[in-house]
């Protein structure tokens, strides 16, 4: 390494400088909002987090862990830094660390997000042995100025069918454990998951936000004119700064045709927009060509995506 960099773990201390680094993949979060999701965090998921400084400056940082979007054995690397510290061999310091990290581990392989405007950094990845997996649209809706109202015929098209939608906000134990299963069958039909292991229903409860910041509310099912639970919406809220995540909007198979994605989506903006909340966004794996149709109905505006990026090791 080169004289007076040093290679340490991350403290809260550094939240500052680490927001500052995810600030350039385009994540705003405060130091702040940081801290509160370390601490939230479960403690079993292990995660390794260094920082390269000089003399106290921090240049740049990496973060090796699990995630749920990803099959068991490969891990999420992330090595980000500072502009100005580029091509000085900073990032490839972190990486070559990260890298004999998860070897260590046993890790079958990594991921990398990278954004798909950055042509630089995909670049980077590649040349160390990175391949495009897949490729996620990002978008976003302003709940200020959406208007349900040309959507009524969609709407009128799920009662003609008997079906209605509820939530979880009065739900009982039994249905909250029902909806922890309906979700994770409904993830492996995904294409972000398809083939993956079906998650637990503990990562299900991580994901929702159960644990931490829950909003039952929000979580809306679909119910057959028997009953029947025909797909969900899960809308997730993040404080800082405000805004909604539509984590997911799924369909059964028995129910596919049926036209439920857009009237399942509007109760998760009706939610929102009842909160006061003014931005929703959300992510689609490219090949959801059916999603992603309905968000341009429903007035989403593409932002900057992300490619998923894979090496074995």
């Amino acid at each position: 390494m080169t004289a007076g960099w040093t290679l340490r773990p991350f403290t809260p201390a550094d939240a500052p400088a680490l927001a500052a680094l995810l600030g350039l993949t385009g994540r705003v979060i405060t130091p702040e909002a940081l801290l509160a999701a370390d601490a939230a965090r479960p403690a079993e998921v292990p995660r390794r987090r260094l920082l390269v400084d000089e003399r106290g400056e921090v240049l740049g940082g990496s973060q090796l862990r699990p995630f749920a979007f990803l099959p068991p054995t490969f891990r999420q690397v992330g090595v980000l830094v500072l502009p100005q510290w580029r091509g000085q061999g900073v990032g490839q310091r972190l990486w070559v660390d990260a890298k004999q990290a998860a070897e260590a581990e046993g890790a079958g392989g990594l991921s990398a997000d990278v954004s798909d405007t950055d042509a630089a950094s995909l670049a980077w990845a590649q040349r160390r042995g990175f391949a495009i997996h897949a490729h996620r649209f990002a978008s976003e809706l302003d709940l200020t100025a959406f208007d349900p109202t040309p959507f009524q015929a969609d709407v009128q098209r799920a009662a003609a069918q008997g079906v209605n939608f509820t939530d979880l906000s009065s739900a009982d134990e039994s249905t909250m454990q029902r909806y922890l299963n309906f979700v994770p069958d409904r993830l492996t039909e995904t294409p972000d998951l398809m083939g993956y292991p079906r998650w637990s229903l503990a990562q299900v409860r991580a994901e929702l936000r159960l644990d931490r910041d829950p909003r039952p509310d929000w979580l809306v099912v679909a119910l057959g004119p028997q009953g029947q639970w025909w797909g969900t919406s899960a809308t997730l809220l993040f404080r800082d700064p405000p805004f909604v995540y539509n984590a997911l909007t799924a369909i059964h198979p028995e129910a596919r045709g049926r036209r439920l994605a857009l009237p399942l989506k509007l109760e998760g903006i009706a939610r929102a927009q009842a909160a006061g909340l003014t931005v929703m966004r959300t992510n689609n794996h490219a090949s959801n060509v059916p999603m992603l149709a309905v968000n341009r109905r429903l007035g989403f505006e593409p932002r900057p995506g992300r490619y998923e990026v894979q090496r074995r090791l």
